[in-house]
């Protein structure tokens, strides 16, 4: 198909008369600017009725984790193939290096895990391990950015502004999306793990803290209550 004037009108008359090839009613969630937060139903049943995402920017490397690679092993010490003169702005490429804690099979399932976490190994079997995924950068803010937008650019909503926008939250006393940023720093990109970008400003998520006098997110006045009962909530 053309570009330019030309192609936008093709496409719009194609469209006006169904013709292009699987097109398809977009799945639009009704919500309304009274009630946002009220309870959506979702388009097929759900397994989870919450989700916890526990995200560690710097944490330590899969390929010291979870991720066994025994091609690594075989080729410590060698320049990376196909990129051996390469140089990015962190600097000249090094050499190959093979993880520093040993990997062994664990539980009934045989998952290969490192000595790193001998405790955690140990919930092998009912753990989840996607190794499918990619990323398009390198670099901590662009790939921060597509691990919680599935974009490497600013300016789009984050996976939890998406789910409270599509299915709102049971309870509207409270918010359906908070987060927790580490007291000690947060990520390099910051309020876009938790931002909603063209999304209303609504669906957000509210940062919170669990220390001091009162949490930071507004709550009716029978949740103001002393500290201990409060946390027993959470």
């Amino acid at each position: 198909m053309g570009t330019g004037l030309s192609g936008v009108a093709l496409t719009a008359l194609l469209a006006e008369q169904k013709l292009l090839s699987g097109e398809k009613t977009p799945i639009r969630p009704q919500w309304s600017p009274e009630r946002p937060y009220a309870a959506r139903g979702p388009h097929f049943p759900p397994k989870a009725r919450n989700v916890l995402v526990i995200f560690c920017s710097g944490a330590c490397s899969h390929l010291e984790t979870w991720d066994y690679k025994p091609e690594l092993i075989k080729r410590d010490g060698q320049p990376l193939p196909g990129a051996e003169k390469l140089i990015t702005f962190q600097g000249e490429n090094g050499n190959l290096t093979e993880a520093l804690w040993e990997f062994k099979p664990r539980g009934q399932t045989g998952k290969m895990v490192s000595e790193m976490l001998p405790y955690l190994a140990e919930l092998t079997d009912e753990l989840c391990f996607i190794h499918s995924m990619t990323a398009k950068s390198n670099t901590a803010g662009p790939a921060e950015n597509q691990m919680s937008t599935g974009f490497i650019l600013d300016g789009f909503p984050s996976i939890g502004s998406w789910v409270s926008y599509a299915l709102g939250t049971e309870n509207e006393n409270l918010p359906a999306f908070v987060a927790i940023p580490d007291p000690r720093g947060i990520p390099q990109v910051g309020p876009n793990h938790w931002n909603s970008a063209f999304l209303p400003p609504v669906f957000k998520a509210r940062p919170s803290r669990l220390t001091g006098p009162f949490p930071t997110w507004p709550l009716p006045r029978e949740f103001h209550v002393a500290r201990s009962g409060r946390l027993a909530i959470f």
